[in-house]
């Protein structure tokens, strides 16, 4: 991806920033998150929720809750009188709804229940309330995301992700086929998960006038990452199980390779890589324009250069082809190509991807009308793809 369209990406969050206040239309006559407060369109009751109607409306705060990811904790709150909470009536009311919202999908080391002393501006009843970590600590975010992408703790707890989500130190990004993510960092580095790839996030740290220390584990696929550049202090790693590659500035793609090594690729600055499994080793320099193989036993091997660029002729404009044809020129070196199409320049929506030996290439399948954007990569013997070319448009239909 280049630094223009992973910039694109950024435009869509405010990192550092609490998400805005959310309302949704559902079973509860609207839910949202505000101060503190999960508010409902209808009235909240212990026999409420155990009708159809109150446990679709659970399912619902759940939902808002989840897309929210900053709360820690629901508290179910039960405001009565005194002779009320003398009795136990009011916990056991406020108990009940809490072990409905575990029932529809909330942790149970999550969800609380009491019955406090009423305040003189409370209002009488049950009341959700939620706690959040501090909008400082988010230091990730999704900036963008096509696709079936996924955010949780581990692969158990995987949930559908949302441009403007927080991501959490210590959690993991998922990507399906033809989907890819970008995750931006509160010093404006961006790393795009690219598809059928899962990473963890397991060092993010941004102190205030500290070292940026920043550690990403590749379990499957791979990464481009853009980061920016920081002092000799600050740390920013990229690793899979045979690879470690650390930077300081520079824009690169690192992922497991098919013998269940690693590949990088260095597209801008310098990376320098060495094997897992040697801390002590010295890490092997690779410029702009090269790019290395690790095996899975941690050698590494010297550093190659990568295709160029590819220079697409047809179409530049205009409409498709009644073939479907896109042609470009070839690349020395290469031996295959990967042609990308998607309906934005992000290659985001309806992404799709085919390859071919040759230096044209005719879609395989029916494309919708209206307009799409294509680019073309080089790949050469090893393995290595050198830099995109230009995207360009063409339509379909009319």
């Amino acid at each position: 991806m280049t630094r223009s369209l992973l910039l694109r990406a950024l435009v869509v969050v405010s990192l550092g920033l609490a998400p805005a206040a959310r309302s949704a239309p559902d079973a509860c006559g609207g839910v949202k998150l505000e101060a503190g407060a999960i508010r409902l369109g209808k009235p909240l009751t212990d026999a409420f929720v155990k009708t159809a109607d109150g446990k679709a409306c659970l399912g619902d705060v759940v939902k808002e809750v989840e897309r929210n990811r900053l709360v820690r904790a629901v508290t179910v709150a039960a405001i009565v009188s005194d002779a009320e909470r003398a009795s136990g009536k009011g916990l056991d009311a406020a108990k009940a709804v809490a072990a409905a919202l575990v029932d529809a999908g909330l942790p149970k080391n999550r969800v609380f229940s009491l019955a406090p002393a009423p305040q003189r501006t409370d209002v009488p009843g049950l009341s959700l309330r939620y706690v959040e970590r501090a909008p400082e600590d988010v230091v990730a975010r999704v900036a963008a995301a096509g696709g079936s992408v996924f955010l949780g703790a581990d692969e158990r707890a995987l949930k559908p992700a949302e441009p403007g989500m927080p991501v959490l130190v210590n959690e993991l990004v998922k990507t399906g086929p033809n989907a890819r993510a970008t995750i931006a960092m509160k010093d404006g580095s961006t790393v795009e998960v690219k598809p059928e790839s899962t990473i963890k996030l397991a060092v993010m740290q941004f102190p205030a006038g500290g070292e940026r220390q920043v550690k990403i584990e590749i379990l499957g696929g791979g990464i481009v990452a853009d980061v920016k550049k920081a002092t000799q202090l600050g740390r920013f790693e990229a690793s899979t199980r045979v690879a470690v590659a650390s930077v300081r500035g520079t824009q690169f793609r690192l992922g497991v390779s098919e013998d269940s090594g690693a590949r990088l690729e260095t597209l801008e600055g310098v990376v320098g890589v060495a094997p897992a499994n040697d801390p002590s080793a010295t890490p092997v320099e690779v410029s702009a324009g090269q790019g290395t193989l690790v095996s899975a036993e941690g050698k590494v091997e010297p550093p190659s250069a990568l295709p160029a660029e590819p220079v697409p002729t047809a179409p530049l404009k205009g409409a498709l082809g009644a073939d479907a044809r896109l042609d470009w020129q070839a690349v020395t070196g290469a031996t295959s190509y990967r042609v990308e199409l998607a309906r934005d320049p992000d290659f985001l929506v309806d992404a799709k991807s085919a390859s071919t030996e040759a230096t044209t290439l005719s879609w395989p399948e029916a494309l919708a009308k209206g307009k799409w954007f294509w680019r073309v990569t080089a790949v050469d013997a090893k393995g290595f793809s050198g830099p995109s070319s230009k995207i360009y448009a063409f339509t379909v239909g009319k």
